[in-house]
């Protein structure tokens, strides 16, 4: 028996040595340049992006400063850091792009578009949800996020009435998970409603991003803690009791909708099954696994976009005079009812909010792309096809190349840029390009523009116990996380404004 255990052994370590000399010397990305242990295992990534928790992306950065433009960072992916280069990975649906599949299973959505590798399949899953998230739907929707608005303001008044600190990040993610609920599952989640914003909730979406990484290289961590009943993992964990909950609701407003039990204001998810959705996308796994993709990326992405805003508004008074005196121009009193379509022909509140999406990030993750039957070329490197690659979104929206002084918060860019005949918004990525770019995008832009306009035009605000270390990307954890905690923006209402 012992002699059988060491053959194994024995066995298993050839096979290391004979992988590892041929990811080294034979496989086809063995001349693309990096570090050897990247190109040997995937432990390099594991120690930076699990044991140094989000770090993997400072490491990429650093490694660029080395090798140059593209490096290899693990056996099989490549990352190309190059602006210019961002529409060759992330091409439009006439050249065919795949998802990397087992980089996507550490969000357990089996089913929805996010995760979908195969083109074909993606298109057919993703066709009936376009509509659902075009601009005529999304200007349909905005009863729904107008009285959200209604009910945050509210939240600030009385903070103001009170003389207490409000957490304008929890109300964002409040607006923006009421707003997404509602729609899409026509489910009332009532976390504007609450005194604290229901912050459970988002502590739920935020255990999915935390652990994405140790479920990457862990995948089995997320079918043991589906065996677990909700009572149980309320006394373990309260943060992945919290996100399990939100999966059992969705799934509830699932299997209702697919039974024909109607919600009081109907929902986008029942319009999309009574207008002939096919049977083979009817799954109720696959539907509330769609519902939580969708649910997981309206909340956090746009909520820390509003809480990045606000921050560089509330913190250059300069900004923050010169946009609210061009809302006058379409919201005439404080309390007016600003109009979407006329929000969006203001130019300088557009320039805030494409340096707001610059600066936010959008995702952290770095998303990677599969081109499985085009050749691609990067400078003398031959990348063949079945290539895993990818670039940050965070590189390009950083590039001083392309953003003088990327860090600084600086609308005037957009306006002087389009005085030139520049066209920067090919390289404003928030939303990724191609045919698997955002799918919410319209409702992102409808809740910032909306959002900003009407909190600026009637509050102001100091920040209270915040600086930017509180809402700068530290860790990529999927989305961007300062270097502790969630993002935070705590600030006083300092005025209510009255004409």
């Amino acid at each position: 028996m012992l002699a059988q255990a060491s053959s194994c052994v024995g066995a298993f370590v050839v096979y290391l040595i004979i992988r590892t000399i041929y990811r080294l010397h034979f496989h086809p990305l063995s001349k693309i340049p990096g570090p050897k242990l990247a190109a040997a295992t995937n432990g390099y990534e594991f120690y930076f992006n699990v044991i140094k928790r989000g770090k993997f992306i400072w490491e990429i950065e650093r490694l660029h400063e080395i090798y140059g433009p593209i490096i290899r960072i693990t056996p099989k992916e490549i990352h190309i850091k190059d602006s210019n280069y961002y529409e060759e990975i992330y091409a439009s649906s006439s050249r065919k792009r795949e998802k990397d599949g087992p980089y996507f299973q550490q969000f357990d959505m089996e089913g929805s578009g996010f995760v979908t590798v195969a083109a074909e399949l993606h298109r057919e899953r993703r066709a009936p949800l376009n509509k659902l998230f075009s601009k005529s739907a999304t200007t349909d929707m905005l009863p729904i996020l107008y009285d959200n608005l209604d009910k945050l303001c509210r939240h600030i008044k009385g903070a103001y009435e009170s003389d207490r600190v409000i957490k304008l990040d929890a109300g964002f993610a409040g607006l923006t998970s009421d707003t997404i609920y509602g729609y899409f599952l026509g489910y009332r989640s009532g976390n504007l409603d609450s005194q604290d914003f229901n912050e459970h909730v988002r502590d739920g979406i935020n255990a999915l991003t935390r652990l994405c990484h140790v479920n990457f290289f862990f995948p089995i961590i997320q079918t043991i803690v589906g065996l677990f009943p909700l009572p149980v993992l309320k006394t373990l964990n309260p943060h992945i009791h919290a996100l399990m909950e939100q999966k059992a609701h969705i799934r509830t407003q699932v299997v209702n909708a697919l039974s024909g039990k109607q919600t009081k204001d109907g929902s986008a998810l029942e319009n999309v099954l009574n207008d002939g959705l096919s049977e083979n996308l009817r799954g109720v796994d696959r539907l509330a696994n769609e519902g939580m993709a969708i649910v997981s990326a309206g909340i956090e992405t746009t909520g820390r976009a509003l809480a990045v805003g606000f921050y560089q508004i509330i913190s250059n008074k300069d900004i923050q005079t010169k946009l609210r005196e061009e809302l006058k121009s379409v919201i005439p009193t404080p309390q007016s009812r600003p109009a979407w379509d006329q929000l969006r022909q203001l130019p300088y509140l557009s320039s805030v909010i494409l340096e707001t999406l610059r600066l936010a990030t959008g995702i952290a993750m770095r998303s990677p792309r599969v081109a499985p039957t085009e050749t691609l070329i990067y400078g003398d490197h031959v990348i063949p096809p079945g290539t895993s690659m990818s670039q940050h979104n965070y590189f390009v929206l950083m590039d001083p190349e392309i953003f003088s002084e990327p860090h600084v918060f600086d609308p005037e860019r957009w306006l002087r840029a389009a005085t030139k005949g520049e066209h920067l918004e090919r390289y404003l990525v928030t939303f990724s390009k191609g045919s698997r770019n955002c799918l919410g995008m319209n409702l992102a832009y409808a809740e910032l523009y909306l959002t900003i306009a009407t909190l600026v035009r009637q509050f102001d605000f100091t920040l209270h116990d915040t600086t930017w270390k509180d809402i700068a990307f530290a860790r990529d954890f999927s989305v961007p996380y300062p270097e502790e905690g969630n993002t935070s923006l705590q600030v006083l209402v300092r005025n209510m404004i009255q004409e």
